[in-house]
């Protein structure tokens, strides 16, 4: 396939550290149309910005039909009309049901696994063709789920959080005068423990985010402060590496000291381009050893460094994916020209294949259904439905 059309389906989340997502989204695909992918983005959240909906919700929602969710699936609908590919990025807001009849490629992304598992990835992963899941550490339990097409894709870099026009000599050479640096919620309860000792161990370090007494580093100066920075901890919910810091401290020449050591491998070379713990007293050592040790430590952030822009940048990660989709398409197209259909019922097939029908139409006509179903068990109380 060459140059598919693809829909990027993203979520508009309320934030305080970052007003403006949708520009965020649009600044990531402007560079990868600039490399010549064929891309177009579309707002997944309703009435955004706004959280994504929990599957009870959307389910429920759904079944009724209700006139929002109905509406977001119609814009979708004709939104994919001459597209090859959908990727729904943050796995949010679409009813297996509905994703099961989109005509087009469909591909399932997750960077919130585990935590968000039940809710989020579990009940809906299988309906996609493909998923692409963020969290290296949890692509065997998409398998467990009965997921046969999935593979591990990161997330890579962004564009507001690192500087591409930046050469090697200004990113590692620069003069850093901050020892440590975290954005991250402070409170989430899978890591609070572990970042307040952190902190019980470094009072001048810079914490940002809910909860430090510096409150939010707005996103304008983030990457000020980042060439500024010595070494990054980066403390996950729990299993990983699937957050964005494991790609933006490198990407920035800081030193990165991550956990979830023995999947860090798989990303990063360990030793040589990270270091990765397996306590939160171990990042703390290897923190004061290398704040001790000038040189080693940026000997280690400058490969960290050059690995993450060059395999890690925005349009290397979205190479990657499409090459992963058009491989995992391939078979699925070729047993599609391997069928033979002829006379009237190739006709009839050729007529229903390109029927559209819309999300709510299906839903008001599903509901009256019901409505009958209900009226003839009144009738016939033996009838089951």
């Amino acid at each position: 396939m060459t140059c598919p059309k693809i829909l990027f389906g993203y979520s508009y989340f309320p934030s305080k550290a970052y007003p403006d997502i949708k520009l965020f989204v649009e600044n990531y695909l402007n560079v990868l149309r600039k490399a010549g992918f064929n891309i177009e983005g579309f707002c997944l959240t309703i009435d955004p910005p706004g959280p994504r909906l929990s599957f009870a919700d959307i389910d429920f929602r759904w079944r009724y039909g209700e006139k929002k969710l109905m509406q977001l699936y119609e814009s979708l609908e004709k939104k994919l009309d001459g597209k090859d590919i959908f990727i729904n990025n943050p796995g949010i807001n679409l009813h297996p049901e509905f994703v099961e009849k989109l005509s087009v490629y469909k591909v399932f992304q997750c960077f919130d696994d585990p935590e968000s598992s039940d809710d989020l990835s579990k009940p809906v992963a299988i309906s996609y063709d493909l998923c692409l899941v963020g969290n290296i550490a949890e692509v065997d339990t998409y398998r467990s789920w009965g997921v046969t097409n999935v593979e591990w894709s990161p997330a890579g870099l962004f564009p507001q959080f690192y500087d591409p026009k930046k050469t090697y000599d200004e990113v590692i050479n620069n003069n850093r005068d901050i020892d440590l640096f975290m954005l991250c919620d402070r409170f989430s309860p899978w890591r609070q423990a572990k970042v307040d000792r952190l902190y019980e161990a470094f009072p001048g370090g810079h914490f940002y985010g809910n909860g430090w007494p510096r409150g939010f580093l707005p996103y304008q100066l983030e990457m000020q402060y980042m060439s500024k920075v010595k070494i990054g901890p980066n403390i996950h919910n729990s299993t990983g590496p699937v957050n964005k810091r494991t790609f933006y401290l490198p990407a920035n020449g800081i030193l990165q000291i991550c956990d979830n050591k023995s999947h860090l491998g798989k990303v990063f070379e360990l030793g040589k381009e990270v270091l990765g713990f397996d306590t939160i007293e171990e990042c703390i050592d290897l923190s004061r050893y290398y704040l001790a040790h000038e040189n080693e430590r940026k000997e280690i952030a400058a490969a960290g460094y050059r690995r993450a822009i060059k395999d890690y940048n925005e349009v290397a990660v979205f190479e990657r994916e499409v090459k992963i989709i058009e491989r995992f398409m391939k078979p699925k197209n070729q047993n599609c020209n391997s069928i033979n259909i002829t006379g009237d019922h190739a006709n009839k097939v050729s007529i229903f294949r390109h029927l559209y029908i819309p999300a709510r139409t299906i839903y008001r006509l599903k509901r009256k259904l019901n409505k009958w179903l209900r009226r003839l068990v009144k009738l016939f109380p033996g009838y089951s439905t």
